[in-house]
This record gives C-alpha cells, structure tokens and sequence, in this order.
C-alpha cells in the first residue's frame, strides 16, 4: 500500500533536449507510481511542452506544466514549485538527470522507517556521462563538519511538506547555493536530515576539463557556498573566514582560535607519552574547532612509518569492533572522496591525542574506569554523541604513535555492548554499508588503490 505522495520539482533552463529526455524516461519507469510531476519551464521555446504530452499521454492529469514568467532563477522556481506541490513530501532534481527505477521506492521505504517523518532525505549518487555511469558517491549520513566545507549532498533532495512550512522558502539571493542554504537552514535548527545508503540518483556530469567560463562559474559557487557557511557559523558566535580549494569543489575554514588560553580550565588535552606530534600549535588549532557549542571532542590525523596513515578516526562495525580509518593508505595520494584531509564528524578518534571540552567530560562522569585504551575512548565518544554532542577528527594535525601495543580484553567488548550494542547494532552513522569495513576501509573495491595493498 502506498504511504506517500511525492511531488517530483524539476526546473528547465538552457534545456538539453537529448538529456530532458532521458530524465522524463527515468520518471517514467518509476516502480513507484504514487506521484506528480511538476515542470517550471524558463527556456524560450515550447520544446518543453511539446516533449512533456509526448511522454506522458496517459498520466496527463499528474504531469503539470507552467511557463514562468520571470526568469529568477532556480531558488524561485522550487519556491513556486513548494507552492503548487500536492505531495506531503517535495523532491527536487536537475533536468538532465536521471532516477533509478526504484528511486522513489526508496525514499518512501526510508521514511517509512523513520519515527520523525519531518526530514529532509539525501542520497548516495554517482556520475553520469554519455552513457556510462562513473564515481560512485558512497555518502555518511549526515555529517555537519564535512557539509560546512564542500556540498557533498548535491542536487537530489526530498524535503517534507510540513518541514518546508517551518523552515520556509528558498533564499531567491542565492544564485548557486539554494539547496546548501537550506539544508544549513535544517541543519542549524537541529531538524533531522536522513540518508538513503543507496546509488538512486545519477548526476549528469562531463570528464573533459573545465574552460575558463566553466572555472570562474566553479569559482563562484564555492565563494557563495563558503559564506553562507560561515554566517550560520556567526550566528553561532563561531567565526572564521575560508579560502577556496584548488580543486573547485571545497572550500577550507579557519575557525577563529584567538579566546585560547594554555592551561584553561575548559578544555582538557589528552596525549599519551608514546605520541609525538609533528605540527605546531596543535592544541590550538584543536581548540578552534572545540569552541562550537555541540563539539566534545576534537583528534587528530595518525600517521605511521612508510608515509603512511595509520588513522584518522575510527569506524565501527554492527559486532562492536573499531577500525582505522584509511589505514595504510597513502600520505601522498588522495582519499576516497577526498574527505581523510578534510575535517569531518566521526564516531571515534584515537586516544592517543585529543582535545575534549572540559564541561562535557564532568557531565558524563569522565571515562569509564573499567575500559583501557581505545575502548575507553570508544565508549566517552558514543555517550557524548547519544547526548548530542558531535566528535571531530582535525587532519592538519598530525602525529604519531613512537609504540603502541593494542589491547582489546574480551571483557571491554562484553561491557561495551552492554552499555551501547542497541547502538552499534545499527552500524557506525558515519561509514557508508556499501564500503568495505574492516583494516581495508574507505577504498572502492577493485580500485588501483585496493590492488596495491594486496
């Protein structure tokens, strides 16, 4: 039985025919049929609708057309696309996408699943070129930290109608970053922002190198992404300013660190004597990060011999046992999706050095003095994290375990289910299931990178 009703919202500018084409095809094929479809049209021509009647001549009455008449924009579309909408829940796309077939089979199983079914939902996608479909997009769910830097949820939202209504319009002065600015909108109000762990969205994308147009456009959608970042962050009374990345595609903020004081009674720095940090004013640039209000914890990037990584948080399987992440990978080549340089939620940091907020620590009683090591970081990690409070693992400062032994007594893992096995049944939040877990992490199968660690 169908429990909900989308209103599919796709905005035509500067149309590709070939390519609207196929996305009106991938509507169509939709196994899920409990839907509208909403087209605001702002190309010159009637091709739209023309286009529109061919492929849908026996659903007419759920394909609505309408010619706009001012051209502001995609933020004023989806706004008159929100108006019109009859779905208790909105998804909005790009015209020369495509869906899966069971695109909406998922989301509606998704929120079927959820227990606050006011949510925005986003979902794992992969690149679309000709024909072929390239860089799968194996997402976390949603991971504040990461999201202030780069837009790594895109363009495929479905947003509920009755959420819409308490967060209102989109911002029509955005000209690239209508959706970003909502999401941080959601975000910021603490309103739940699901994922669907799930390929049901291909971007239609190019693999030719961008022109000078197409870089200075690229160019200024960072510059638009990062400061509307950092004025959610001000609000907050958190400053920074940012810099754009070489890559075009994130940016990089610098929390302002000018409040940090050596030996405050506000935070409590950690680092075990076998560790040797290799970057200066390492506290402070973890301070920086712990003056967000919702942070209890900030670590580090480990490195080890070999110019390797040894971590940069852990990650955690549905049995309890905790992970390196991007063990073993190499310090001078990228990682998966570039997020093990980039500052971003984890479930746990190493122990061996971090910075936790001092208020925090006294308000769940400090570590649990039955674990040892890792698993005592484990369990203070989890406990701040089911009170809200987020983890960050800091990659620009780096260090170094001189020697470790790595003990994990059976007991530590009876006790930590004990306390947390409803939670970690479910599988660590910010580690996609359709990539590998264990010593081999965050690495695409049969990729080159796999291949070289066998």
């Amino acid at each position: 039985m169908a429990e909900n009703y989308f209103s599919l919202v796709v905005w035509t500018n500067e149309t590709d025919m070939d390519n609207f084409k196929d996305c009106l095809e991938s509507i169509d094929e939709q196994e899920y049929r409990e839907f509208e479809l909403y087209i605001l049209d702002n190309n010159p021509s009637n091709d739209i609708e023309v286009t529109i009647k061919e492929f849908f001549p026996d659903i007419v009455d759920k394909v609505h057309y309408r010619r706009l008449k001012k051209n502001n924009g995609a933020a004023y579309a989806y706004n008159v696309g929100l108006h019109f909408a009859e779905g208790n829940y909105v998804v909005f796309f790009g015209q020369h996408d495509r869906l899966s077939g069971n695109t909406l089979s998922a989301l509606n199983e998704k929120i079927e699943a959820l227990d606050n079914k006011d949510c925005i939902v986003y979902a794992d996608h992969d690149e679309l070129v000709g024909l072929d479909r390239k860089n799968p997009h194996f997402k976390s769910d949603f991971n504040k930290e990461l999201f202030l830097q780069t837009d790594y949820i895109g363009d495929f939202v479905c947003i509920s109608k009755s959420l819409s209504s308490r967060l209102g319009e989109f911002n029509e002065k955005a000209k690239t970053s209508y959706l970003y600015e909502y999401i941080l909108r959601a975000a910021f109000k603490n309103e739940p922002i699901v994922h669907v762990p799930s390929l049901i969205y291909h971007k239609r994308t190019s693999d030719r190198a961008m022109n000078k147009e197409e870089r200075k456009a690229a160019e200024y959608y960072c510059k638009e992404h990062m400061a509307l970042a950092i004025s959610y962050l001000g609000q907050e009374e958190v400053f920074c300013d940012g810099r754009i990345d070489a890559s075009l595609k994130k940016w990089h903020l610098n929390y302002d660190d000018s409040t940090f004081r050596r030996f405050s009674s506000n935070y409590m720095f950690l680092r075990d004597e076998n560790v040797k940090l290799y970057t200066r004013n390492n506290v402070k640039k973890m301070y920086a990060y712990l003056c967000q209000p919702d942070v209890a914890v900030v670590g580090v990037r480990f490195i080890d011999r070999g110019f390797k990584v040894d971590n940069v948080g852990y990650i955690f399987d549905t049995d309890g046992a905790w992970y390196p992440a991007f063990h073993g990978q190499s310090l001078f080549r990228d990682t998966y999706d570039g997020i093990g340089s980039m500052p971003r939620d984890v479930s746990v940091v190493d122990c061996g050095c971090c910075l936790i907020d001092a208020k925090v620590y006294r308000m769940l009683h400090g570590f649990d003095t039955r674990l040892t090591g890792q698993d005592a970081m484990f369990d203070f990690c989890l406990r701040a994290r089911k009170r809200g409070f987020r983890v960050i693992v800091l990659p620009r400062v780096v260090a170094r375990w001189k020697d470790r032994t790595v003990e994990t007594p059976t007991d530590n893992h009876q006790l930590l289910m004990e306390k947390h096995g409803d939670y970690i049944q479910k599988g660590d939040e910010f580690y996609n299931k359709n990539l590998p877990i264990g010593m081999e992490n965050y690495i695409l199968p049969g990729t080159q990178e796999q291949k070289e660690e066998v």
